[in-house]
C-alpha cells in the first residue's frame, strides 16, 4: 500500500503537522509512505491555485492507494482522485466568526468539498456534528478517530507543591479563557505559567488582581514537554476547541487537568480531569481550593488521566487509519 500525506504550509500553524508526523512515522511500518508540504502559506486566489497545482504534482508521482489531507486545505479536494482521498477534519470554527459573502466563501472552499471525499474522519464528535449541521455525509464513510498524544509526553513523578502550585495555562487567544483564570485565581497560593504572548491588557489584569506569574513563548517541542513536567496543574477552561491537546498532554505527564465541561474538552478527558464551568469564576475558582485541599482527589486524577491517555498512543490512532485504508482496498 502505498500512502501519501499532504500537510498545509508549515507558515499556516505547526500544530497539523505535529500531530500527523508521528501516525505518519507509525504508519511506515504497513506502507509505503510518501508526504509534501504546500507551498503558499495564505488563501489568495494565486496561493490556491499554485497548493493545487502542487497537490496534482505530488500525487502524479506514483501511483498512490491512499491519498491523506491531514488537514485544513479542503478545497483540494475535487481536484484530487475523489476515491482514494482520505480526509482530516480538526474543526470548523473560522466559519462561525464569518458573514455574509465570506461565510459563503469559506463554505464553498472548505465544507462543501467534504461531500466528494472517499471518507472523512474528524478528531472529536463534537467537529463531527458541527459540521453535519452545516451539509449531510453519507455514515457509512464518516467517522471519529482523535489526534494522538506525543511520544515527548510520558508519566514523570512530581510531587504537589501545596503551598504555592504551578499552574500552566497553554494559550493566549481570548478563546483560552486566560482572563477568568486570572480572576479565579486572586487570593489563592499559586504561581500562573502562562505560554503564550501576553498583551497589555493581559499584564494589566495580572496586575489588578495581584496574581503571581511567569510568560514564556515560541518553545521547542522539549521545552513545552518541560513546561509540563514542572508545572503541578494544568489549565485548560477553554470556551471552543475542536479537540483540546494539552488535556492529554498534562494526563500523558501525570498532572492535574482542569478543563471544561464541555464537548470536547469533556470527552477528550474522560474521567482524569476536574470539569469547570468556563464561564463561571467562581466555578474555576472551587475547583482551584478543592484540587489544593484534597490529595486523595489528586491522587485518582492522575491515575484516571493515566488510563485514559492510553486510547490516544500513536501506535492505537494509526491502526484506526490503517482500518479506514484498507477498506478502500476491498
Amino acid at each position: 500500500m502505498r500512502v501519501l500525506y499532504i500537510y498545509r504550509h508549515p507558515d499556516m500553524g505547526f500544530s497539523i503537522g505535529k500531530v500527523f508526523k508521528p501516525i505518519e512515522e507509525e504508519m511506515e511500518k504497513y506502507a509505503e509512505v510518501d508526504s509534501v508540504y504546500l507551498p503558499c502559506s495564505n488563501y489568495q486566489p494565486k496561493s490556491l491555485w499554485k497548493n493545487i497545482r502542487a497537490a496534482r504534482k505530488a500525487v502524479s508521482q506514483k501511483r498512490y492507494d491512499i491519498i491523506h489531507i491531514t488537514g485544513a486545505e479542503h478545497y483540494l479536494i475535487p481536484f484530487l482522485p475523489e476515491d482514494k482521498l482520505v480526509v482530516t477534519v480538526h474543526d470548523i470554527m473560522y466559519y462561525y466568526y464569518l458573514s455574509g459573502l465570506k461565510k459563503v466563501l469559506w463554505k464553498w472552499l472548505f465544507i462543501y468539498p467534504l461531500k466528494q471525499a472517499y471518507y472523512i474522519t474528524f478528531i472529536s464528535e463534537f467537529t463531527m456534528q458541527q459540521v453535519l449541521s452545516v451539509i449531510n455525509l453519507p455514515k457509512g464513510r464518516i467517522t471519529v478517530i482523535p489526534n494522538p498524544v506525543s511520544k515527548g509526553f510520558v508519566f514523570k513523578h512530581k510531587d504537589f507543591y501545596e503551598s504555592k502550585p504551578v499552574v500552566l495555562h497553554i494559550g493566549t487567544l481570548e478563546r483560552k479563557n486566560l482572563q477568568h483564570t486570572i480572576m479565579a485565581l486572586e487570593g489563592l497560593r499559586c504561581h500562573l505559567r502562562i505560554v503564550g504572548t501576553i498583551t497589555k491588557d493581559i499584564k494589566e489584569r495580572l496586575k489588578e488582581h495581584n496574581l503571581e506569574y511567569s510568560s514564556v513563548e515560541n518553545l521547542s517541542d522539549e521545552e513545552i514537554v518541560k513546561e509540563y513536567r514542572d508545572c503541578d496543574i494544568v489549565n485548560f477552561p477553554s470556551t471552543f476547541e475542536g479537540f483540546g491537546m494539552p488535556i492529554i498532554e498534562g494526563q500523558a505527564t501525570g498532572r492535574i487537568v482542569v478543563t471544561s465541561d464541555m464537548s470536547p474538552m469533556k470527552d477528550v478527558a474522560g474521567g482524569g480531569a476536574v470539569l469547570v464551568n468556563p464561564y463561571s469564576i467562581d466555578s474555576i475558582r472551587n475547583a482551584y481550593k478543592l484540587i489544593i485541599k484534597d490529595g486523595g482527589m489528586r491522587k485518582s486524577l492522575i491515575e484516571n488521566g493515566l488510563e485514559n491517555v492510553k486510547q490516544y498512543k500513536t501506535s492505537v490512532i494509526a491502526l484506526k487509519y490503517l482500518e479506514i485504508y484498507n477498506k478502500n482496498k476491498l
